[in-house]
């Protein structure tokens, strides 16, 4: 009787000392005979309360010996690139925002603005995309968020530190044609969901949080992607077709012998169209990743 109380107390032991490798996250795991990739989700809105991240992401990069992101930091930072971006986050052609929108986007993005005190009037000269960053900023400091690190961002740093191999799924120019789509013909849906997004950043953002943590596909899918899916090219366009590429990318890893992992916005993991599902639909076996496993 004493021996299977103490098994029984052991065991008990074990599942609140190694908790860790029963948790949840956002970090899935996919192997072939010559490697293994780590798929990771990175949520870009992270506060100070959100670190240390989840273990999985630490055990993940410690086990990988090159850190893929959408695009390579490094790239993006050279000042010649920022300098094109720079250019490109702006009309110039003369005209401003109002003109470039239809009545029924600028109405709502004017009463966004007007709402929240935003100064609208200086903003006439950027591009939707532009507009729609430096909205996401505002609101962060007006709900008192201290905008932290995304996953992306602390790995990268952490990446240059150690010394690890750095690429992205996309290079610079890819990224700055993928932008260039967004200025052709979806002006006015950029607008539009990027308003309806800051409305419910400050009621959902918990939940968003929470579902990235704990690696919740159907969370997830709910969170990031069912409102976005109401505008199909833009979505298309932001998540179908450039998870298209980025898969034959991440099927390329599998091939070469070194384990890798690759970060990317959590969005794009999610759902039929997401990078789990399509992993997995090429025969893939995609598991989440467990601390001693």
């Amino acid at each position: 009787m004493k021996r299977h109380l103490l098994r029984a107390s052991l065991a008990l032991l074990v599942i609140l000392v190694a908790g860790e490798v029963r948790a949840e996250s956002s970090v899935w795991v996919l192997t072939s005979p010559t490697s293994t990739v780590y798929l990771a989700g990175s949520f870009h809105i992270l506060r100070s309360s959100d670190y240390p991240l989840p273990p999985e992401f630490d055990a993940a990069y410690q086990r990988s010996a090159r850190i893929v992101f959408e695009v390579s930091p490094a790239e993006m930072e050279k000042p010649e690139v920022q300098a094109r971006l720079a250019r490109m986050a702006v009309y110039d052609d003369g005209r401003t925002l109002q003109q470039h929108l239809t009545p029924l986007a600028y109405g709502q993005v004017e009463a966004f603005c007007r709402e929240r005190g935003y100064p609208l009037t200086q903003f006439q000269s950027l591009r939707p995309w532009m507009l729609a960053m430096t909205l996401m900023i505002l609101e962060m400091q007006r709900l008192g968020l201290q905008p932290m690190p995304g996953v992306d961002e602390f790995f990268d740093s952490k990446a240059r530190q150690d010394g690890k191999g750095i690429e992205g799924l996309e290079t610079v120019d890819e990224q700055i044609e993928f932008m260039t789509l967004l200025d052709k013909g979806m002006d006015d849906e950029v607008v539009i969901q990027t308003v309806a997004e800051l409305q419910q950043l400050n009621t959902k953002l918990a939940a968003f949080v929470n579902a990235w943590r704990t690696g919740d596909e159907q969370g997830l899918e709910k969170l990031l992607l069912q409102e976005l899916k109401e505008y199909p090219r833009l979505y298309r366009v932001l998540i179908v077709e450039r998870n298209q590429r980025w898969l034959k990318r991440i099927e390329g890893y599998l091939t070469q012998p070194t384990r890798v992992m690759v970060i990317v916005g959590a969005a794009h993991l999610a759902g039929g169209d997401g990078l789990l599902e399509g992993l997995r639909k090429h025969g893939y076996t995609v598991s989440k990743l467990k601390i001693g496993q």
